[in-house]
């Protein structure tokens, strides 16, 4: 959780927990705007990649209802992680 972070960079680095969260916060907004607006994509080394997706346009089929649906063309966010963390997630 985010408040956990918070509480552990404050702890690792000695800054006060209110400046963390500002910090942590104002760089969550950035990344997430800069994310939405396709501008670009974000790369932080040994953590990984953030980058908008694009998913064309597709017919697809509403199982319940036996009704055939349009799924409009959109981009969602996408995460890749860097091997590094990959590596030390894999034996969770």
């Amino acid at each position: 959780r985010k408040e956990e972070l918070i509480k552990q960079v404050a702890e690792s680095t000695g800054i006060a927990i209110c400046e963390v969260r500002t910090v942590i916060e104002a760089a969550l907004k950035e990344t997430v705007d800069a994310v939405a607006k396709e501008e670009l994509f974000i790369y932080i080394r040994g953590f990984g990649t953030l980058s908008p997706k694009h998913y064309k346009r597709k017919v697809a089929r509403n199982i319940h209802k036996n009704e055939t649906i349009v799924i409009a063309e959109h981009y969602t966010p996408h995460f890749k992680p860097a091997k590094s963390f990959k590596n030390r997630t894999k034996n969770l």
